[in-house]
């Protein structure tokens, strides 16, 4: 056969080029009671919903009860309004996934303050106390950025999350007295110390009036643009805000998106670097289980191994895991991969592929024309 040459070349995909993976409108608007910011994220919704020309409802995650007085501006513009009232993080995680399976476009959260709230009496509840210790936020802290954070920030769908204000003090020595005293040094979302900063834009809502004498002339709700990743509205202030008064950073967040295929390695395993050979042994061991029932998983929704049954596995990895490839679904934390086990079957179901039966007294995933034989 000769010595002919192999003239394939591989293909590097650990680095991109600079491109909008994520183009979804994700903000936060802070601010006391009274200041606006409900009314203004129902107002961005309506704006955005038109914008995208979404045909699903706009879904409000409402824990103060307060999104049957934004029906009557929804209903004006003919868009549908769903609601789930709760104050918990597990419901809210619910939503997120219903959302992420196609649900609406659009999550307005009203408010978080009360979710994080509703998650710190729930952990002292479980522990039995009324106060937390200062190691309760090594657990807290993690678990709401693993089910609440990395979620808002990752989902594909657009999300105005709303959230108290509060005041941010700092001890300061008095000139006269010479002793130390707390003073007001600013305003905080109150919610865990970073989640107002995970958004795109980050507003302060607030309520000033005009006074006559004696009297209130007029009231005007104020937005202070804190933070602006697009850099085209950072510390401007607007008069009653409406959609048009943040539709150049909706445009920047969603101008030239990239299929999220296009996105093929994600992330290793740091903590892979920080184990023993046998630990190594056992990881690799683990991750080929995963493999293996992943891989199962998938022949139970798609048995062919060619044509569209192929075409419908590539799908569900690429939704889930964001790439196709399996040296880099391979390459994934542990958890990561159970995680996505259980999202291919969500995805499947939605898909309408799948359905779960029961089999034996045990639950079972089957693709549809199995269901039918």
């Amino acid at each position: 056969m000769g010595n002919k040459q192999n003239t394939q070349t591989t293909i590097d995909t650990f680095f991109t080029a600079a491109a909008n993976t994520k183009p979804y409108f994700k903000a936060a608007f802070e601010g006391f009671a009274g200041s606006g910011k409900t009314y203004t994220a129902a107002l961005v919704a309506v704006g955005l919903h038109k914008r995208i020309k979404s045909k699903t409802p706009v879904i409000v995650f409402d824990t103060e009860k307060a999104a049957k007085f934004l029906k009557p501006l929804f209903a004006k513009e003919k868009i549908e309004l769903l609601v789930r009232e709760s104050r918990s993080l597990a419901d809210l995680k619910e939503t997120m996934r219903r959302m992420r399976e196609g649900a609406g476009d659009i999550l307005i959260i009203d408010s978080i303050s009360h979710v994080w709230e509703g998650l710190l009496e729930a952990y002292k509840r479980s522990k039995n106390r009324t106060f937390l210790q200062f190691q309760d936020w090594g657990i807290i802290k993690p678990t709401w950025k693993q089910e609440f954070s990395d979620p808002f920030v990752n989902d594909p769908y657009h999300i105005i999350m709303c959230g108290r204000a509060g005041y941010e003090y700092e001890q300061e020595i008095n000139e006269v007295t010479q002793k130390k005293e707390l003073i007001k040094s600013g305003v905080k979302m109150k919610v865990e110390g970073e989640t107002a900063y995970e958004p795109d834009l980050l507003v302060l809502m607030e309520r000033m009036q005009e006074m006559d004498g004696g009297s209130v002339k007029r009231v005007i709700r104020t937005a202070n643009i804190i933070k602006d990743r697009s850099t085209l509205l950072d510390g401007k202030i607007f008069e009653n805000p409406t959609y048009e008064s943040f539709a150049p950073v909706i445009e920047v967040m969603m101008e030239n998106p990239i299929p999220r295929a296009a996105v093929i390695m994600p992330e290793g395993d740091t903590a892979l670097l920080f184990k023993t050979e046998e630990e190594k042994t056992q990881w690799r061991k683990d991750r080929d289980i995963m493999k293996e029932q992943i891989d199962g998983l998938l022949t139970r929704i798609a048995p062919g191994s060619t044509g569209k049954d192929k075409q419908i596995k590539l799908e569900l990895l690429d939704k889930v895991f964001g790439t196709t490839s399996e040296t880099a679904i391979g390459s994934l934390p542990i958890d990561r991969l159970r995680g996505g086990y259980e999202e291919l079957g969500h995805e499947a179901v939605a898909m309408g592929i799948a359905e779960i039966i029961e089999v034996e007294g045990r639950k079972r995933l089957v693709a549809k024309q199995e269901v039918k034989k």
